[in-house]
């Protein structure tokens, strides 16, 4: 601990800039209390039942690291997807998956999403979720825990966990509908109405429509059609009951983006296609849930959570294979038709939350049960290799791909059964500038993923967390914690047994301040997190697919940011990150670099409002994305050069009623049209993503 201790203060140190916000001890303790001010766009409070402890508070007294990504705040950056909101996220970086645009992979702390080859994890409402679409207009906003130990009732997955928290009906009377246009076929249709039904009986209902389609530059459309709806009913603070009915409808061909040779991607236009689908993939997903709490005395609250998904799918693959064949750039290509995959999820979750004045100690107990299942029934069918004949990189014909007969060899069912049982304990206790936050989660799960005859795993674990944080005035405070996570592999060994879950332990420390009144926050933590059980290629046989469990890995590193008003008419979004991640056991690729993590990343975000005498408001937006260079692949034979990104936003507001308004916005992303690469697939370098050039929007919001 004290050598992370001397680490930790010698990486702030040389973090400079950051670290120049800090103040001495002593200047901090005199500084007088200081006032709360909410930023208009840049909340610095979190939401009820925050991602870190279940508990209210505001960040300053949370002594994990937490980030709130506001909707707002992902609309004035003119931000589409799950990517571009976790920008804001300090050591949050991309990673690739072949889902569509609107289901994208990301890395946490050098911790990648997906521990195997199958799907991204985020939580939705609280609930796990996999290859859930980010459906920009159901958010409310992006919580993100940065490391394991999430609140009670929540999956605490090894690098960290993000819950999109989805809009719910309110006791008012509000609306909005909004157009987007851009490049390349990008489009957004959104409507939001949200009505009282009755006020006597604090009934309220809010339904939301969207139309999207992602961007075709390069060729591959994802379009969404999606809605939800929210039913809310309460009676003062007695109970709250809310309803929600959710279906998205996802049509899509997958990227595999471009491959590399020689260290580095080819050098073709950066919007060249290998894949030839004869269709488009699909998915459909219907989401019921249902949330109450009831107060049980004044101090004392039971909350209940169900949640319900039903997803079906058709996903048709294509794509280069393999190695290079040969000099010229001849590379193999794959098919692959996996018709009506079914997910099924199902959870249940009830916790009781109590507050005691005990010892002179006050406590906000917890105690909470879940049940999680999710099962996975998903066949393929082969495809002759003369349907899917070789192609030059460089020199590519198009057209000879041939869709499959009606007659196809069945191939293997991939199936997945998840089945977890969890008991939650956890005590925050506070005392004058002391809190603590001490708990454990016990979790019984039983789990297959892999072809007929594959034998699952059950497992028994002990999950603990432990927290403390001390104020140091009413704007500081210094916090410490401790916490482990898991999260399944979706893979099985070659004696087709099911193997163990990825775990990982993280220590941290960190220093979060309020400053001009309490608009502008900042924090800044060091960590370092183990993990074990990472999968690993069975070098005892010579198949691609089977694993072990032979691997561990270490990420180190800073992490900063500030959030919030740095005037009246200026607001800001900063968020730094230095990860050093790799890998410290593994039969092959011990010592190399964690793919798509870069050492050093940026986000510089703000907008200013102009003081122009008139009824429109002017608002001038600029952002700087930057990151080091990075690995494409476990091998570490490709590198991925480094970038810098200019986006620019000009939005003009007036009002046109009480309670109305008209929102136009300009968007330029990559203004200076700067040529890099998004992120690879975490295996090999020949999928890797190119970014997008330069590009606009434009997009028109009515609130009423």
């Amino acid at each position: 601990m004290n050598g992370m201790i001397r680490w930790g203060v010698a990486m702030a140190a040389a973090s400079g800039g950051v670290m120049a916000l800090a103040q001495s001890a002593d200047a901090v303790k005199s500084l007088a209390p200081v006032e709360v001010r909410e930023s208009v766009v840049f909340p610095v409070h979190l939401p009820k039942r925050n991602v870190a402890t279940g508990v209210e508070a505001a960040n300053i007294d949370i002594p994990f690291s937490v980030s709130h990504v506001p909707l707002e705040l992902v609309q004035a950056q003119a931000g589409r997807t799950l990517q571009d909101a976790l920008r804001n996220v300090p050591g949050a970086q991309a990673d690739s998956g072949f889902n569509g645009v609107h289901t994208q992979f990301f890395v946490l702390r050098g911790s990648i999403a997906d521990s195997g080859t199958g799907s991204n994890r985020v939580l939705r409402d609280g609930v796990r979720m996999s290859n859930y679409p980010f459906v920009k207009a159901f958010v409310d906003s992006v919580d993100v825990l940065q490391g394991p130990g999430a609140a009670l009732g929540l999956r605490s997955e090894p690098g960290g966990t993000v819950n999109l928290m989805s809009k719910q009906a309110e006791m008012a009377n509000f609306g909005s509908v909004g157009v987007s246009a851009g490049g390349s076929g990008a489009m957004e249709l959104s409507a939001d109405i949200n009505r009282v039904l009755s006020e006597e009986h604090e009934l309220a209902a809010r339904l939301v429509l969207t139309r999207s389609a992602a961007s075709e530059w390069r060729h591959t459309p994802d379009k969404l059609d999606g809605v939800k709806l929210s039913v809310s009913q309460s009676e003062g603070n007695s109970y709250h009951l809310r309803l929600n009915a959710e279906a998205t409808n996802q049509t899509y061909q997958p990227d595999y983006g471009i491959p590399a040779l020689n260290g580095s991607p080819i050098d073709v236009p950066r919007d060249r296609q290998y894949g030839e689908p004869w269709d488009n993939s699909t998915t459909q997903n219907r989401i019921f849930d249902i949330h109450a709490d009831v107060a049980l005395s004044p101090d004392a609250r039971l909350n209940m959570d169900w949640t319900h998904l039903e997803a079906r799918s058709t996903s048709i693959k294509s794509g280069l294979t393999g190695n290079v064949k040969n000099a010229s750039g001849d590379w193999g290509r794959f098919a692959a038709y996996e018709p009506g995959t079914d997910r099924l999820i199902d959870s249940v979750a009830s916790t009781v939350e109590s507050k005691h004045q005990w010892g002179g100690l006050q406590h906000t107990l917890m105690v909470g049960a879940d049940y999680y299942r999710e099962t996975l029934n998903q066949p393929s069918l082969t495809i002759p290799a003369a349907n899917s004949p070789d192609i030059n990189v460089f020199n590519p014909v198009f057209g000879l791909v041939k869709a499959p007969s009606t007659v196809l060899a069945a191939g293997a069912t991939t199936r997945q059964n998840l089945e977890s049982v969890a008991l939650s304990v956890q005590d925050q206790v506070m005392l004058g500038e002391w809190t603590g936050v001490a708990g454990v989660r016990f979790v019984q799960q039983d789990f297959m993923y892999g072809t007929a005859g594959t034998k699952s795993v059950m497992e028994t674990k002990w999950l603990p967390k432990v927290g403390v944080l001390r104020k140091l005035s009413s704007a500081d405070s210094v916090y410490a914690n401790a916490a482990m996570g898991m999260s399944p592999n979706q893979v099985s060994s070659s004696s087709n047994q099911s193997l163990p879950s990825r775990e990982s332990r993280q220590l941290e420390l960190g220093w979060k301040s309020l400053w001009n009144g309490g608009a502008l926050a900042s924090d800044v933590a060091v960590y370092q997190l183990d993990q074990s059980n990472m999968i690993a290629d069975d070098q005892a046989t010579a198949s691609n697919f089977d694993f072990t469990v032979d691997g561990k890995a270490r990420s180190r590193g800073l992490e900063a940011s500030l959030t919030g008003d740095l005037t009246r008419r200026l607001q800001a979004k900063v968020a730094y990150a230095y990860t050093d991640a790799r890998v410290s056991e593994h039969p092959v690729y011990k010592g190399k670099l964690t793919p798509n993590v870069a050492a050093h990343t940026l986000t510089l975000w703000g907008q200013y409002l102009w003081p122009v005498e008139s009824d429109v408001q002017w608002l001038t937006g600029a952002g700087i994305y930057a990151q080091t260079k990075r690995y494409a692949d476990r091998a570490n034979t490709t590198e991925l050069p480094g970038y810098v990104r200019l986006d620019i936003t000009q939005t003009w507001r007036t009002r046109t009623g009480t309670g109305k308004s008209v929102e136009v916005q300009l968007a330029i992303r990559n203004v200076l049209d700067a040529y890099y690469y998004v992120s690879s697939h975490l295996h090999v370098a020949r999928w890797i993503t190119p970014a997008e050039g330069r590009n606009a929007s434009l997009s028109v919001h009515y609130r009423f």
